[in-house]
């Protein structure tokens, strides 16, 4: 079975976060302590958030620590629920 790609919020976010921010990519970077390579590798969703980059960029964005954690959690349960959901449905049987 064929799936459409999954929107990626995290990725997405960080994207619209980054373009908006008047700094450069480098700029916020060097600010961060991330490097800029992972920043572009997680804008475009070839990389996933750490806690520790959720710490870093919740800091200097001035945000609730957790938030690209949980965006990143959500799109990584989207996908397994994708994924995986019809055979673990089948596979597991509720206790109760």
């Amino acid at each position: 079975m064929k799936t459409m790609p999954l929107p990626n919020a995290f990725a997405e976010t960080l994207r619209e976060t980054l373009e908006e921010w008047s700094g450069t990519q480098k700029s916020i970077a060097t600010a961060t302590g991330i490097p800029a390579s992972h920043l572009s590798e997680m804008k475009s969703g070839r990389r996933r958030c750490t806690p520790e980059y959720d710490l870093r960029l919740s800091r200097f964005f001035a945000m609730e620590e957790g938030f690209w954690m949980r965006l990143q959690l959500h799109f990584e349960m989207q996908r397994t629920r994708l994924d995986l959901g019809e055979r673990i449905d089948a596979e597991v049987q509720p206790a109760a």
